[in-house]
């Protein structure tokens, strides 16, 4: 794990064979919370009405009404559930009572470090100690390492954008076609560029 793993990323990683982290690693944030936007008071204020019809006895919610105690009833039921979910993943992952997860969770987080001490974290260390640990656990010895993306860039491509060669070019029809005849062929190249159509004054301000 690197700069972060919390909520998500340690949800992904909780039932991994062995899971390292970085001294830093900001770690756990084992909790979920649940937000309801409501606009209620400020549609009362400008006189907006809403009113509901159901075809059925299941919650129902409107932002232009107050929230009713059987729909927060139910939201909160859904949010406790995943919280329950996530800690019995961490729980099975990490060979711990869901007691011991949830004393260590309920929203906090933690540096790589303290997550050691709590249990989160097998080992402490960077990419090239994660990628090691996967080879032994996988049994492989020969293996190499490749970046993705992985992007092809041609030569033509890569002198276009050093700035270095770019200046080079520059500086070699200057010297070719001397300054005036140059700055000619520049103006005459923006031209050839342009597109649609332009309103344009008959000549060329130079200030030096």
């Amino acid at each position: 794990m690197g700069n972060l793993a919390a909520s998500g990323g340690y949800y992904i990683a909780c039932n991994a064979d062995k899971i390292i982290a970085e001294p830093t690693t900001i770690t756990g944030s084992i909790g979920v919370f649940g937000a309801i936007p409501n606009f209620s008071q400020f549609a009362d204020n400008i006189g907006i009405n809403a009113e509901q019809v159901s075809t059925n006895n299941s919650a129902s919610y409107s932002v232009f009404e107050p929230m009713n105690q059987k729909f927060y009833d139910v939201t909160k039921e859904g949010v406790e559930q995943i919280y329950t979910t996530f800690v019995n993943r961490v729980s099975t992952g990490r060979n711990m009572t869901f007691e011991q997860v949830n004393e260590i969770a309920q929203g906090r987080v933690w540096t790589g470090k303290e997550a050691i001490e709590k249990g989160l974290v097998d080992q402490l260390g960077g990419l090239e100690d994660a990628i090691k640990v996967a080879a032994e656990l996988a049994e492989v010895e020969n293996y190499r390492v490749r970046n993705y993306p992985h992007y092809k860039t041609d030569l033509k491509d890569a002198l276009q954008m050093n700035p270095f060669m770019k200046a080079s070019k520059e500086e070699i029809l200057k010297e070719t076609m001397g300054d005036e005849n140059y700055q000619l062929y520049n103006n005459i190249h923006k031209m050839k560029n342009l597109e649609g159509i332009q309103a344009r004054i008959p000549f060329i301000f130079q200030i030096k």
